[in-house]
């Protein structure tokens, strides 16, 4: 009979080079910004765009590079370069000037939510529910 491997849970952290699979996207070079139990925030490469995507749909970029990097077909815009951004930024991580803009930028939104949240909460105020009865007529 045969056994069930057991999974072993992913050791991803901030800054990891990683392919992200976004629903309706193939898997993309991205690296990761930030980390919120099993949801981490990621910076696509070539795009320069950020998402939010499960530690599920991550994937290492060094083991998986023969599965996901392979153009297949030649209308992935943009997908070429994006590998060839992604491969530069591996071999120079200090030297990756978006995933840093990007970082910085994710933490001041962070921080801007944070004080909105705060404020909203301190600015309410609580007003009793008074039901008016009457004619309508």
């Amino acid at each position: 009979m045969g056994r069930k491997k057991t999974k072993e849970p992913k050791q991803i952290k901030v800054g990891d080079f990683v392919f992200a699979k976004v629903r309706g996207f193939r898997a993309w070079p991205a690296r990761v910004l930030q980390e919120d139990g099993n949801i981490y925030q990621v910076y696509f490469y070539g795009t320069c765009n950020v998402a939010k995507v499960r530690g599920s749909q991550l994937f290492d970029f060094e083991a998986h590079k023969v599965r996901f990097g392979q153009l297949k077909q030649k209308q992935y815009g943009g997908f070429r370069e994006a590998m060839e951004h992604a491969e530069k930024s591996l071999a120079r991580p200090r030297e990756d000037d978006g995933y840093f803009k990007a970082k910085v930028e994710s933490a001041r939104n962070q921080a801007t939510a944070s004080t909105r949240s705060r404020k909203k909460k301190t600015d309410d105020a609580i007003v009793p529910f008074t039901h008016i009865t009457g004619d309508s007529d």
